[in-house]
């Protein structure tokens, strides 16, 4: 099978040059079909409908359905005067690391937040998701130590690991037999709680038996778990009974809660070791306060106002039954991330533009982030969306998946 221009680019020449030029000469002459589409404006901040400028210019509203800003909470009034308030008492930003001047009280009352939220001893901000998983996996991993990875992990878990310098070993995504046969006693198990471009659940009970059978440490990365899954949005471990049996919960606030940076939770002297030895908090300015206010009035109002999580339910469970009735392929998605299957770029390609010009805002998925041959749409609900929006943006998805090819 031919590589696509990303993975060609990648591998091209020695030297940096080689790679670079190649790819700015591919990419001006025969740019991949789907390229338009990573070069959206937005023009406001994300709602069910959002005004996009494309890269011809054009300016036009269009159903969103590009963010995981799951519960859409960044407009929430409160939530404005939570950050607005801040930002009169601590100003813009940071301006120094954590273990520094960075910590302010909002930053201390956060994390016992998280640690709360989560069942732990104690919890350790970050200032980005990625990275932070970085921190975490450079910082308690060394050569020698090994580590089994979901095949279907987020990128910054395989990343962590190799900076670690630790063994990295894929098992087949969601493979538990598999995973069964390979493990070996005192290593790690690194999962996603819910996978970002699969829309799947972990099994993390079936992970915990096997850390326990094997006297493995287990990390669940539930950024797109948490404040959407669970009792209370508290994320794949709790909705499978386990949360006290995971070793270390990860998560970010730049999905659900549809802000910036990211945490760690777990036993106090697991997160007091990462504070010394994650060096991308270590070395990272703190989040700015007004970030930090943000977010802990975004958990107030997930705690206190039920409704968001029940519309983000409603509405993902009415949308994938649109979708499949109408015969597209959701890969039995259990989560409000709902991939459409294509598995060829060429169609991917002219169908995300389809659906721009028809006005549904859409991400796809395809390499590095999953095979070219298995590439989809990638479709994110909001519990914002309303019933006629799901709908009209279902018929859109038919009438332009016929026309393309990509339905019959």
């Amino acid at each position: 099978m031919s590589k696509s221009l990303f993975e060609r680019c990648y591998d091209a020449g020695e030297g940096i040059t080689a790679k670079t030029e190649l790819l700015a000469r591919e990419l001006a002459s025969n740019p991949p079909p789907y390229y338009d589409g990573l070069h959206m404006i937005l023009l406001e901040g994300v709602k069910p409908v959002t005004k996009v400028r494309t890269p011809s210019g054009e300016i036009k509203d269009m159903l969103m359905f590009g963010s995981n800003s799951f519960l859409n909470l960044n407009f929430h009034p409160r939530v404005i005067e939570a950050e607005r308030k801040a930002a009169e008492k601590y100003g813009s930003g940071a301006g120094s690391p954590p273990l520094y001047a960075g910590t302010t009280d909002l930053h201390a009352e956060l994390e016992e937040t998280l640690a709360r939220f989560c069942g732990t001893e104690a919890a350790l901000i970050f200032p980005a998701g990625y990275s932070g998983n970085l921190g975490v996996l450079s910082g308690l991993l060394r050569p020698g130590d090994t580590v089994f990875c979901d095949s279907m992990n987020h990128a910054s878990l395989f990343d962590g690991v190799r900076l670690s310098g630790a063994k990295l070993v894929p098992y087949p995504h969601l493979n538990m037999k598999y995973l069964r046969k390979v493990i070996r006693p005192a290593s790690m198990i690194v999962s996603d709680g819910v996978f970002s471009m699969e829309g799947s659940l972990a099994p993390v009970d079936e992970l915990v038996r096997i850390k326990q059978e094997n006297g493995c440490f287990l990390m669940i990365d539930d950024a797109h778990g948490f404040w959407t899954v669970g009792e209370h949005g508290r994320g794949t471990a709790d909705l499978f009974g386990v949360r006290d049996s995971v070793d270390l919960h990860y998560g970010t606030f730049s999905k659900a809660l549809g802000s910036v940076g990211g945490f760690a939770a777990g036993r106090r002297d697991v997160i007091d070791y990462l504070r010394y030895y994650a060096r991308s908090t270590f070395f990272s300015s703190a989040l700015p306060a007004t970030t930090v206010a943000a977010v802990l009035e975004s958990i107030r109002i997930v705690a206190e106002e039920p409704e968001h999580l029940n519309n983000l339910k409603r509405n993902r469970d009415r949308f994938q039954s649109e979708l499949e009735k109408r015969g597209f392929n959701t890969l039995n998605s259990r989560s409000a991330i709902l991939p459409v299957l294509v598995g060829n770029e060429e169609k991917l390609g002219r169908f995300q533009m389809m659906l721009f010009d028809a006005g549904v805002f859409t991400n796809i998925g395809t390499t590095p982030a999953v095979a070219a041959s298995k590439c989809r749409l990638r479709l994110n609900v909001m519990a914002t969306h309303s019933p006629e929006q799901l709908g009209t943006a279902a018929e859109i998805l038919e009438r332009c998946a016929k026309q393309c090819g990509v339905l019959p």
